[in-house]
């Protein structure tokens, strides 16, 4: 079968599987992958490697096809797809490329997206553009390297979990570090065949990605009749002031030459109330989502304690004179209640029980934060009114392949752009796991660690094996429209024959370079 056609069998086979992310379901795509690499023999290494804690049971894929040299190429994609829900009447079909065609020609009321759908150029279904299409074109290029392996070596990679939290690409990263050890591989270049846009004719290739810190903010006011408002500090007030300052605010954006960062939004804020009274809320709580290129986590908590300090001045206006509110990081909480007998064993109990909940899918990253510095008030008695900043993961590390001045890399970039009309852009904002292949090797992950109680069994990652390999990385995948929506659809053309042909052409430029 010519690579063109199999990487459309291969495409319309994975989509009829279902790996919605955050489920067991990701375990059938699993199976499968590991039997199409396992059926390829000799000289193919598969390895099935166990995210470690993962409720679902989820593993990374992995297939390794050792070169005459040891310079290696990394095709790495995941596996997962969002959920079907954005199909309505149609999601039984969602997952059958054929048949879900011909539902959308025949009762989508977009005009231009029908006429597209007849033309006979795209692939439907959940997942056919992010990514199982950039799936299929690596693996076909990978069945096709089996064959006749050159000087480079190649490693496949397939990750779960990206729709989600990373947990795939998180355990994935001290298994780069020991496929390396062990074979002695020189990692050249890592491609993740996510999907591109398009400008005009011109595909957006990327290679950075954008960071990503989720702050948490706890306040804890002083409670008080409402009939005796100024006796108290509302925490939604308090709350509410960092909002309008932040949300949206394009100055707080980060920027490297012309690429921008969204603004920070806020994803959640609400009191902790548990029913009506004519109370005051004692506390209020809230995240935001802050990207990143050169901001550290030192910044963005810098951002949020000015912010805070502004926001209590404020609301104190409205309160009777000697009320004062602190303004803390978790860290500085975490060292108060540290000197309280009892505390540690307390701590950590409840850190597991927040561990149980997590596996069992009963709560969320942020609320089991904010569960937890809710805990540490309650436990020590603090009852004095605070701001506490906190960050819940997910973490994405901002990443910069060009920070590395590879020249080889460089070389495969100018050999890419001979084959296709590309852009290469420097941050991807939508985040992506190369977050974990090249962080800046200046990043001090301390403030991290100890401002993010979640830190250990519930979530974490290994920076030192993340700054020990610092791969270079490019997003380039097919073009396709819609992700993510029901008319999700990959142009043929791209997926089938560009991607393959641009794949092949950087194993063949790894392979006349290796020494």
């Amino acid at each position: 079968m010519e690579l063109k056609q199999r990487v459309v069998t291969l495409l319309k086979e994975m989509i009829a599987i279902d790996s919605e992310t955050n489920t067991e379901k990701e375990v059938d795509m699993e199976k499968y992958l590991q039997h199409v690499l396992t059926s390829l023999g000799d000289p193919v290494k598969v390895s099935l490697i166990r995210v470690a804690n993962d409720a679902q049971g989820r593993s990374v894929v992995c297939g390794f096809i050792p070169g005459k040299k040891k310079d290696t190429v990394i095709f790495i994609n995941h596996h997962d797809v969002v959920g079907a829900e954005s199909y309505g009447l149609f999601r039984d079909d969602a997952f059958s490329p054929d048949r879900l065609l011909s539902d959308l020609i025949e009762f989508e009321t977009d005009e231009t997206i029908v006429s597209e759908l007849k033309s006979g150029e795209w692939i439907v279904g959940r997942g056919a553009c992010d990514m199982k299409g950039g799936l299929a074109a690596q693996l076909a290029v990978f069945e096709a390297y089996a064959k006749h392996p050159g000087n480079a070596s190649l490693l496949f990679v397939s990750l779960p979990d990206e729709e989600s939290y990373s947990a795939g690409m998180r355990a994935a990263i001290p298994v780069l570090k020991e496929f390396r050890e062990t074979y002695g591989l020189q990692y050249k270049i890592l491609i993740n065949s996510e999907p591109n846009p398009k400008k005009g004719n011109t595909i957006c290739a990327y290679t950075g990605s954008v960071g990503k810190l989720l702050p948490v903010v706890l306040v804890q006011g002083k409670l008080a009749h409402v009939g005796q408002y100024q006796q108290g500090i509302n925490p939604v007030g308090v709350l509410s002031r960092m909002i309008a300052d932040t949300e949206g605010d394009m100055t707080l954006a980060d920027r490297v030459g012309d690429a921008v960062t969204p603004p920070p939004a806020w994803m959640f804020a609400r009191d902790r109330k548990t029913h009506y009274d004519v109370s005051l809320p004692e506390r209020a709580a809230g995240c935001v989502n802050f990207m990143t290129y050169t901001k550290t986590p030192e910044d963005v908590m810098y951002i949020l304690m000015d912010c805070a300090r502004k926001a209590v001045n404020e609301s104190l206006l409205h309160s009777r004179q000697g009320l004062s509110m602190d303004v803390l990081s978790s860290a500085e909480l975490l060292k108060r209640a540290e000197t309280y007998p009892g505390f540690d064993v307390f701590y950590e109990n409840v850190k597991n029980n927040s561990f149980i909940r997590l596996q069992n899918g009963e709560t969320t990253y942020v609320q089991e934060t904010i569960g937890l510095i809710e805990a540490i008030l309650d436990f020590t008695g603090m009852h004095d009114p605070m701001v506490i900043i906190t960050f819940a993961p997910p973490y994405y590390p901002a990443a910069d392949s060009l920070s590395l001045h590879d020249e080889q890399f460089k070389q495969i970039l100018d050999t890419i752009h001979g084959i296709i009309d590309v852009s290469f852009e420097h941050y991807f904002n939508g985040v992506s796991d190369c977050s974990y292949c090249c962080p800046d090797p200046n990043l001090d992950e301390s403030l991290v660690e100890a401002n993010l109680p979640l830190w250990g069994k519930a979530y974490g990652m290994d920076f030192g094996a993340m700054e020990d390999m610092h791969i270079p990385f490019l997003l380039l995948g097919p073009w396709g429209k819609d992700l993510h929506e029901r008319t999700e659809r990959v142009n043929i053309e791209s997926v089938s024959e560009t991607l393959p042909k641009v794949l092949q052409s950087i194993l063949a430029h790894v392979s006349d370079m290796a020494q």
